[in-house]
């Protein structure tokens, strides 16, 4: 079993699977059984119906609103990708269900008992009461036969997660040092800088080439959009909540006369600009949303702070066409940048073939968990690996490209956690990342499942 488990150690993670197999919800997810309800995915031999989706996407919308409160709307709702959560939660527990079906993990009678009598829901004066248990599932619609077909399911996964994070991780002095080291040691980075602007002298453009650009492009070269808006603010002390406002809006779809009908001031920004338009109200992100509407929509309400925005489409006016003398030099432009921007980058990874890094400037010590170097900027997350160089691995394999200039990272000198603070916490630490390394472990375990299991997902039908 447990070469088993370590088989699969080398996989990469996964994001957040964990809320339903290790949290055993009570009446969240599981919904009353709807005869023929279509399929939108299948796992393996499972098949999801719209219901146990919808459930768990709503079950996750609820989390997430009691986390943003009042600043949780449409965008979040896409930045954090709800709709791919759900059904990612839904195909792990499918996924895992399968793994510990196919090694004989089940629920006894005993231990299903025990776990139902013991839902504080069900009790009355202290007791597991049947009348009560009856009466809570009806109340909340849910069928007690897909109830407790789904609790075993949940039971059955957290012993199977639990038997992944016990086997899956062995951790050596020597790894637990070293992990150790990464947290709380500093490195001092060599570095070359290789700027675009540098090579411009390089990069040249000619005519047929510019040409074609342009006859490729030619209806993109345009002014900007003009938009005329009008919109109201709501705030906390409002009298009438914003989705309560935008539900009225759609129906009576003029902004000016529900503003004067509510005592509501309504701000007509006239004809704008699209640039003016996107700088003016850069938190609400306008440039996601605008393109979407046409003359007379209404838009969802924007919550920024304790103000939540609601605006209407009055008009819009699209770019006019550039003059072509003026669209030709845009393009030179851009293509001698892209052209010098790669010359900047060969220069980079010759560097790097020849390991000829030969430099005065270094970022002094700084900590290897600390992602800002100074005087170069935020190091993009796909080259954290800068900060892992060490006297056995000196030069990062790749340019590091931050804020449009080439790096080219080698180790120059470390300095270790002192000992005596590592006495101190060696025994914290190891817990810690002990924990640490179970958790990623189960992820990629998952992961690794997921990779191997044949899984359809029927997006259209959601």
């Amino acid at each position: 079993m447990l070469k088993f488990m370590r088989k699969y150690a080398t996989s990469y993670m996964i994001k957040g699977m964990f809320g339903l197999i290790i949290v055993v919800f009570v009446f969240w997810g599981v919904g009353s059984f709807r005869g023929g309800e279509r399929t939108v995915a299948e796992v393996g031999s499972h098949k999801v119906s719209f219901t146990e989706y919808q459930e768990t996407y709503n079950r996750l919308m609820n989390m997430y609103r009691m986390i943003y409160k009042e600043k949780f709307d449409e965008n979040v709702i896409k930045e954090i990708k709800l709709k791919e959560r759900a059904m990612d939660e839904i195909v792990d527990k499918y996924i895992l269900l399968m793994k510990a079906k196919g090694l004989g993990i089940t629920i006894s009678d005993k231990e299903f008992n025990d776990h139902l009598t013991g839902i504080e829901a069900f009790k009355r004066d202290g007791k597991f009461n049947e009348k009560i248990y009856v009466e809570v599932l009806k109340r909340n619609g849910i069928d007690p036969k897909r109830f407790e077909e789904s609790e075993k399911i949940a039971l059955i996964n957290a012993k199977m997660v639990n038997l992944i994070r016990d086997n899956g991780v062995y951790l050596s002095d020597a790894d637990i040092w070293a992990g150790y080291v990464r947290e709380k040691g500093k490195v001092n980075l060599a570095y070359v800088q290789f700027d675009p602007s540098e090579f411009k002298d390089k990069a040249s453009v000619d005519e047929k080439e510019l040409q074609d650009m342009y006859e490729k492009e030619k209806g993109v070269h345009r002014g900007e959009n003009l938009y005329r808006l009008k919109y109201i603010v709501l705030g906390e002390k409002s009298s009438i909540k914003d989705d309560a406002a935008y539900l009225d809006l759609l129906k009576m779809k003029d902004i000016g006369v529900y503003g004067k009908q509510n005592m509501i001031e309504v701000v007509d920004l006239g004809y704008v600009k699209e640039g003016e338009l996107f700088k003016r109200f850069k938190s609400l992100k306008v440039e996601e949303w605008i393109k979407g509407l046409k003359k007379g929509d209404i838009s969802l309400p924007m919550r920024d702070g304790s103000k939540s925005y609601i605006f209407q489409l009055v008009d819009s006016e699209e770019g006019k066409a550039i003059d072509k003398s003026i669209a030709l030099k845009t393009i030179r432009e851009r293509i001698m940048s892209e052209k010098a921007k790669t010359f900047a980058k060969a220069k980079a990874e010759d560097t790097i073939a020849k390991k000829s890094i030969d430099s005065k400037k270094d970022t002094g010590f700084i900590s290897r968990n600390n992602y800002t170097i100074p005087k170069i900027g935020v190091l993009p997350k796909e080259h954290f690996g800068v900060l892992a160089l060490s006297k056995n691995r000196q030069v990062y394999e790749k340019p590091a490209e931050i804020a449009g200039i080439y790096y080219v990272f080698s180790f120059k000198a470390e300095k270790l956690p002192e000992k005596q603070e590592w006495e101190k916490e060696r025994e914290s630490y190891t817990q810690y990342l002990m924990t640490k390394n179970r958790e990623e472990f189960l992820k990629s375990f998952v992961e690794e499942l997921r990779m191997k299991e044949k899984i359809k997902i029927l997006w259209q039908d959601i």
